[in-house]
């Protein structure tokens, strides 16, 4: 009597393809979340929304909407962004054809991390909260901006929060980002979960954001462990004094005569257009994941003065080769 295999070869069949298909599916939810090209990444607080234009945000491949101020008991604010806001974000999103970012924290707004990230319950329930709301809105990520963690306990807690969203948010096709202070190491366990460092290159001392110290930033933190291709360099649209007193690069270089290779105005130091494009040249050289913009809303009206159009153009030079 011969054995009738088929079941045998049926079933095996099927296991092969459903290895197939998961293989399949996984390689598919990577190819979203990592980025194709070089990024240009640009944050746009909430009090600068109304104000910008969507077609002035050609070239921008990652628009960070600005921000969450995270809860200590891991509940989110009811709306978190409101109806109107959404409406202007997926409007953006559509002409710009970038990708929407969701950022968490920032400066004087990071009050509630170190409370939230202290309790796993609080940490799960706001990671559960925030990645269904993103889902529902159309946000492609999160990023964390926790200006700044004090301790070592702190820094720990925070490194756990981005692991376990990363957990939460991959397997939604969702990135992970995070901004990070020159001086901060944030150490290779956070380095090796997120999707993308955006290293908050400027703010220094006075000149706060020149050449050779954004490259020595970049230069320390891949030596704590990030890798190349997961940084992007900080490029400021803004300027400081001496007593760091701050201004948009459109309030300084208004009404005045200002050629590219201009980097201080009235004791303002800011980064001209010849800076960042240099700036925009070492992240390709460098094969960095791309750049990232503080903040979009601050850049100059005038044509002949934008910074966003510098860096759209020597994008395009990298890529192609002129």
């Amino acid at each position: 009597m011969i054995p009738n295999t088929k079941p045998i070869f049926t079933m095996r069949l099927l296991f092969v393809l459903s290895v197939l298909s998961a293989l399949l599916i996984s390689d598919t939810l990577n190819a979203q979340r990592a980025p194709s090209k070089f990024a240009v990444i640009g944050y746009l607080p909430e009090y600068r929304l109304n104000s910008i234009k969507p077609d002035a945000l050609s070239g921008i491949t990652d628009l960070i909407y600005f921000g969450l101020v995270p809860n200590k008991d891991g509940r989110l604010a009811e709306p978190p962004i409101p109806r109107a806001a959404l409406i202007k974000l997926q409007s953006i999103k559509q002409q710009a054809h970038c990708r929407l970012l969701l950022s968490v924290g920032g400066w004087d707004r990071s009050k509630g991390f170190a409370e939230l990230t202290s309790s796993a319950l609080a940490r799960q329930l706001f990671i559960r909260n925030l990645v269904r709301y993103c889902r529902l809105n159309g946000f492609h990520g999160i990023d964390y901006d926790w200006e700044h963690p004090k301790t070592k306990i702190e820094l720990t807690n925070y490194v756990k929060l981005i692991k376990e969203t990363s957990n939460a948010c991959h397997p939604h096709s969702m990135i992970v980002t995070a901004a990070q202070a020159a001086w901060q190491n944030l150490g290779k366990d956070a380095y090796q979960a997120v999707d993308r460092v955006h290293l908050m290159t400027y703010d220094h001392d006075f000149p706060h954001a020149t050449y050779d110290k954004s490259t020595k930033d970049v230069e320390r933190v891949i030596a704590w462990g990030c890798a190349p291709e997961k940084l992007t360099l900080g490029i400021p649209f803004y300027g400081r004094d001496k007593d760091r007193k701050a201004r948009t690069y459109a309030e300084i270089t208004a009404n005045q005569p200002v050629d590219s290779t201009t980097d201080m105005i009235a004791g303002f130091a800011f980064n001209g257009q010849a800076t960042v494009a240099k700036k925009v040249r070492y992240a390709a050289e460098q094969k960095l994941a791309g750049v990232m913009i503080w903040e979009l809303g601050q850049d100059s009206s005038r044509t002949e003065l934008g910074l966003l159009e510098v860096i759209r153009k020597q994008v395009k030079s990298a890529a192609t080769g002129k």
